[in-house]
């Protein structure tokens, strides 16, 4: 069924591919594969020529960074975990991580005082994204934190640990996405991750490498 007209469109104008690929992708929760945005869009479109499919890849190309195609307009959409891979998202989704009220603003007047940091969340933009096409889903349990009637949390574990001494990478395929129970269990060396037990999704794959150094370093042994 056509959809309505959004906020500043003009009744009566037919939207642009653009406009319904951004439409689509907000349907399906902020990304998708291709075969997902070709079926959100022909969802909302009903005269659909003979390439279709290829306008609306060159559309999503064109209004991406992550593309060699971009136009250097506007920058709308970001690739799942890398060019190829066939997952796309809208980037006004992606959110930075919601901040814990109890974490200070900062002091005018600071003294010195010795503080101890229990646990780091490294609030990646690669990391948000992930979040994203997870939509927020804890990879072991399913779980999904819901703070507010919109908005939803999750916490992006990076599995061989970032810094110079795990010395591990900011990239898609060292990253899960936990609730904060099972976060704290992983940063804290508590349980194992073992592949059957993630949940997966199209678009992000985690390194078969970045498993063994947690259950080796991390956890202490190897399954």
């Amino acid at each position: 069924m056509p959809r309505e007209p959004e906020l500043g469109e003009e009744r009566g104008r037919m939207p642009s591919w653009e406009e319904d690929i951004v439409s689509a992708l907000t349907n399906l929760g902020g990304t998708g594969t291709y075969a997902e945005i070709y079926g959100a869009v022909a969802a909302i479109r009903s005269d659909l020529p003979a390439s279709w499919k290829d306008i609306i890849r060159r559309q999503i190309q064109d209004r991406s960074s992550d593309s060699a195609g971009w136009k250097k307009g506007a920058d709308l959409f970001f690739s799942v975990e890398g060019l190829g891979r066939g997952v796309w998202g809208l980037r006004r989704l992606v959110e930075p991580t919601p901040i814990a009220a109890d974490l200070p603003e900062g002091n005018e007047s600071p003294g010195r005082t010795r503080q101890t940091t229990y646990r780091i969340l490294r609030d990646t933009v690669l990391a948000r994204q992930i979040k994203l096409l997870h939509r927020d889903a804890c990879q072991i349990c399913g779980e999904v934190l819901r703070i507010s009637a919109t908005k939803t949390y999750s916490e992006a574990h990076h599995i061989i640990p970032l810094g110079k001494h795990h010395a591990g990478a900011d990239i898609g395929s060292n990253i899960i996405v936990l609730c904060p129970n099972h976060h704290a269990l992983c940063d804290m060396g508590a349980m194992p991750l073992k592949r059957e037990d993630i949940r997966a999704v199209d678009g992000h794959e985690i390194a078969e490498e970045s498993l063994i150094y947690h259950n080796d370093k991390i956890f202490g042994r190897i399954f």
